[in-house]
């Protein structure tokens, strides 16, 4: 569940000086991350960390994952949705899909099933089955490969969380990808040393004390460590909703603690990807 290269090699950045940035759900978005990743300003020394859920809903996962892959500088943790895709995605039953499958298309599986069919068919319509399958099955064993969380001197990077009540290092995988309010309601520090990043829950979710204003802004849990940083952020700023409010991708510095943020770039709306996605 754990990837000690990984950890290796940002623990490394960090202490020497330079920049890792921790980048909540991404969700098929690729135009925007592109952009945060302008933003950020990244030199070959910097690393970033995507904190799962790269994939559904958006309208390019295909090219987010191809971003993911071919940047030695990013790492990524695994997500529910990725979970998902490695146990849901299987083109040959696509037209009579099992109960796995089903439940991933239900949950934005049919956008990054749209997204990869459209990469692997030409301006004639014709797809090309073979890569497609090829591809499709190299992108999930490198999912599946994926670590769950990442443990450094003062951070952990998890997607969903970790469950108070149990021993932090003898979690299953399914906390780390699902859990929800027994983390965030946590009344002391998951881990007294180190800060927990992570994204899979909707930050306005988190921050509801601040009503709409909380809408594309980063959660910082009130529960502090004993350095003064808070026990834990979310940094899961919600690309994918179409109301009128902030849809937002958020970076976090670990070196320097500043928050880097960008609005979504694709014009998008939930409609035409479900549209899409079924042609």
């Amino acid at each position: 569940m754990r990837r000690n290269d990984v950890e290796k090699d940002l623990q490394n950045a960090l202490d020497n000086g330079h920049n890792v940035w921790a980048i909540g759900d991404v969700h098929g978005f690729s135009v925007t991350l592109e952009a945060l990743l302008d933003q950020c300003e990244l030199s070959m020394d910097d690393r970033v960390v995507l904190l799962g859920d790269l994939i559904d809903r958006g309208p390019d996962s295909f090219d987010v994952v191809r971003i993911a892959r071919c940047d030695p500088r990013i790492h990524c943790v695994k997500g529910n949705h990725e979970d998902m895709m490695v146990n849901g995605f299987n083109l040959e039953i696509l037209q009579n899909p099992d109960s796995d499958m089903r439940y991933w298309l239900y949950n934005g599986g049919l956008a990054t099933v749209a997204s990869y069919v459209r990469d692997f068919t030409d301006d004639m319509g014709q797809e090309d089955s073979e890569r497609l399958l090829a591809q499709v099955s190299d992108d999930k064993e490198w999912m599946a490969r994926l670590p769950s969380h990442l443990v450094l001197d003062q951070w952990r990077l998890v997607h969903a969380g970790y469950d108070p009540r149990q021993d932090i290092d003898s979690q299953d995988e399914e906390v780390h990808l699902w859990i929800r309010r027994p983390f965030h309601t946590a009344s002391k520090p998951i881990d007294k040393q180190r800060t927990v990043l992570f994204g899979h829950t909707p930050t306005m979710n988190l921050n509801t004390s601040f009503g709409v204003k909380s809408w594309g802004e980063p959660w910082f849990s009130k529960v502090q460590l004993s350095d003064g940083r808070s026990a834990s952020i979310g940094l899961d700023t919600c690309l994918f909703h179409d109301e009128e409010k902030p849809a937002r991708l958020s970076a976090f510095n670990l070196q320097t603690l500043e928050v880097q943020q960008i609005d979504r770039v694709e014009p998008w709306d939930s409609e035409s990807i479900e549209i899409a996605s079924k042609m």
